[in-house]
């Protein structure tokens, strides 16, 4: 099968994947239900030789050329456009780095932290588990949690 009829199988794939019923980002009290899920290898953030996941959960349907574009994907939160959770998994199953997507932030919390947690596995071309947070964050006076469990084909790296 040439490269590019895998390629579009998935990304379409990734289009209909959808998180749990009860997946959900709470920003100072305001809950919003993660309906999609994307997610795309990518090379590794600390370890160049291994492969890591990103896994965009959000609130609606993502272009698929936007879902790799971290600037879109902010100025999408940052317009009320987009709610979203993104988080970089590597090899082992750590949560290497995050970002949190809402208009109430005045800036997007992202980084690291082992307060956010991936309990679940990447298995071939899927992944498939939860994301969640120990306990609330705050950043700069907004707070912040999420939980979200979900199964997703992952894109090959580009």
């Amino acid at each position: 099968m040439p490269k590019t009829i895998l390629l579009t199988l998935a990304l379409l794939g990734s289009a209909f994947a959808q998180p749990t019923p009860d997946s959900q980002l709470t920003v100072d009290g305001q809950k919003v239900k993660l309906t999609q899920v994307y997610a795309y290898a990518t090379e590794g953030f600390f370890d160049k030789s291994k492969d890591d996941t990103v896994v965009h959960l959000t609130d609606r349907a993502v272009p698929a050329v936007q879902v790799a574009d971290t600037h879109a994907l902010r100025k999408m939160a940052e317009d009320g456009k987009l709610s979203f959770v993104q988080e970089t998994i590597n090899a082992a199953g750590q949560i290497v780095n995050y970002t949190i997507g809402h208009r109430a932030f005045k800036a997007l919390p992202s980084g690291g932290s082992t307060e956010h947690v991936f309990e679940g596995k990447r298995a071939g071309a899927n992944i498939s588990g939860k994301v969640f947070m120990r306990s609330p964050g705050k950043f700069f006076g907004t707070t912040f949690d999420y939980t979200a469990a979900f199964t997703s084909p992952v894109q090959p790296k580009k």
